[in-house]
């Protein structure tokens, strides 16, 4: 899952002063010193008499500029819309479907789904939650107008009608093991029908923001640095979350890794949702903090535009995934922030059935990448530029995702090819992830530095929204471009099935094709490196979909 924005493709210099970064620390500091959180002096010496933190300030990587659920789809950003907009079903802590907006739901046969709506919901502003809203809010996801991030989720839908006063029924074309996960993500968020429709194209951004039906509502946004969400208090179901401790919530736009970690051990943020490595130990010793690793479901991959010379040659991509020696990455780079791998879309915690048949199709027939330059330069020579080449490989900020670039630019002068990095802020990788700024159908980047967290538990959520031929274009996930006609049907195919066993099977067949063709060359499958406040790490919900369930309304000191 990822999102969208405005890009601007200008390049970000991959390296800053000693002096430059110092300065960025003292002024981003300076600037959270404002912010509304205690300083860390002022907690230690707080007895238990001391009134209950009330604001929970979290930092994240990336500036939010759209909190609509069209588009707010990323691990960074969602969990903002996660306070103010709602799921009609959401994941407990043993990732099990549970109701949220819905109160119960029914599978007719395999192509009819039915669901009842709760009847005592509201938005924040106090007017109540109708059938009306939810399939407005639906219904945009799937509109090619709207070119929604997760309108894929929708493609196989066929109608979504109202059948009762509080229901309402989906018809699907046909049938498809996943669609019960869909409305657990920001696919099913609800939001309301007549605020959206007065808003416009301003829907979901700073000066409008969004009205949902969730325990907290904007209050404040300040672009460039922070939105405050504040308690709702005609929030619908008080009797599930009692009395929140948390009434502020305040998420901090702090893109730059170091100081998002200064801001956490020096206690004036409370959470971080991302720990770079190397400043694991930083978090690990400050006694005031806390580490929380959690296995994700995602990938981190190196995506070959294969739509795009030379790299629509499958030997030129074959030479670059055998030039990689992900051992010594993995030694010198990645280190806990992840597990190696060079050849398998599906990390193991998603082998979510047929776990025994996944673990042998691993170890014995997955299609492998290793290490080898002699094999990466007979690859080249029997390519369409055996002389080697220049390139450009984008990457986000994130101080990992240089690291591994310069890892790669490094092997790749054994091939004669040159690899420029082109290091640009979250805001606008985001953008070129999701597909902006194609041109002649053609995305502007040769290699792509991304990374895929699936949607649900199951590999069919890893494996669709990068393969699928159709999901190249604007609002898709396909960052390379890979257009299989087998895989497709494949994909489809798997879906349709009821027995575990077979779509097993057929995502075997999927990943044979793909491990052939090299779309992508996955480095990692990472884990999530969360940064927490003692004081507050107990209670808080991190697990890996924590993207559609974060919530701050339980969160309690210790």
């Amino acid at each position: 899952m990822k999102k969208a924005r405005r890009v601007n493709t200008a390049r970000v210099p991959t390296a800053l002063t000693s002096a430059a970064i110092a300065a960025l620390l003292l002024v981003a500091l300076l600037a959270l010193a404002g912010c509304g959180t205690a300083s860390k002096t002022a907690d230690n010496s707080a007895t238990s008499d001391s009134p209950k933190k009330d604001t929970l300030t979290i930092a994240i990587a990336g500036e939010t500029s759209n909190i609509d659920p069209a588009y707010c789809y990323d691990d960074e950003n969602n969990p903002v819309a996660d306070q103010i907009t709602e799921t009609l079903l959401y994941y407990d802590a043993e990732n099990q479907l549970q109701p949220g907006l819905v109160e119960k739901w029914e599978a007719v046969d395999d192509t009819t789904y039915v669901y009842d709506l709760r009847q005592n919901v509201t938005f924040s502003d106090g007017t109540p939650l109708t059938v009306e809203d939810v399939l407005y809010s639906l219904e945009r996801y799937r509109d090619p107008d709207i070119a929604s991030y997760v309108g894929w989720m929708y493609d196989n839908v066929d109608t979504m009608e109202k059948t009762g006063d509080w229901q309402f029924t989906v018809k699907l074309k046909a049938a498809d093991a996943t669609w019960e996960h869909i409305f657990a993500s920001s696919a099913g968020m609800v939001t309301q029908k007549a605020f959206c429709e007065s808003a416009g194209d301003q829907f979901g951004k700073p000066g409008t923001g969004t009205l949902g039906t969730g325990p907290y509502k904007l209050s404040d946004w300040k672009t460039g640095s922070q939105i405050v969400l504040e308690y709702n208090e005609n929030y619908w179901n008080k009797a599930a979350i009692g009395d929140p401790q948390i009434k502020k919530v305040v998420f901090q736009f702090i893109e730059e890794d170091s100081t998002r970690v200064m801001a956490l051990t020096s206690g004036q943020v409370d959470v971080i949702f991302s720990t770079p490595v190397e400043m694991i130990d930083q978090v690990k010793n400050d006694e005031d903090s806390r580490l929380v690793t959690v296995p994700s479901a995602g990938l981190e991959f190196i995506a070959f535009n294969t739509r795009k010379a030379p790299f629509d040659d499958v030997n030129v991509r074959r030479a670059i995934a055998s030039a990689i020696n992900v051992a010594a990455m993995q030694e010198n780079i990645v280190k806990d922030y992840g597990d190696p791998t060079n050849w398998i879309l599906i990390p193991e915690n998603m082998f979510t059935f047929e776990k025994a048949a996944w673990d042998d199709y691993v170890a014995n027939r997955a299609p492998k990448y290793e290490y080898n330059l002699d094999e990466a330069k007979k690859y080249l020579a029997a390519s369409s530029v055996p002389d080697g080449f220049d390139c450009t490989i984008t990457l986000d900020s994130r101080s990992i995702a240089e690291s591994v670039a310069l890892s790669i630019q490094q092997a790749l002068k054994e091939l004669n090819i040159n690899v420029e990095i082109n290091k640009i802020s979250y805001d606008e990788w985001i953008g070129l992830y999701m597909g902006e700024n194609i041109a002649d159908g053609v995305r502007p980047y040769d290699l792509f530095l991304g990374q895929w967290f699936s949607d649900f538990p199951d590999p069919s959520g890893d494996l669709t929204p990068i393969l699928s031929s159709t999901g190249y274009g604007e609002g898709g996930s396909n960052t390379s471009g890979f257009s299989n006609k087998t895989v497709d049907e494949l994909c489809a195919k798997q879906a349709a099935s009821s027995d575990d066993a077979e779509r097993a099977d057929l995502m075997f067949q999927i990943l044979d094709i793909v491990g052939d063709e090299m779309p992508y060359y996955v480095w990692c499958h990472p884990n999530y490196l969360f940064g927490a406040s003692e004081e507050f790490a107990d209670s808080l919900n991190f697990g890996p979909f924590y993207v559609w369930n974060f919530s701050v309304a339980g969160v309690r000191s210790k």
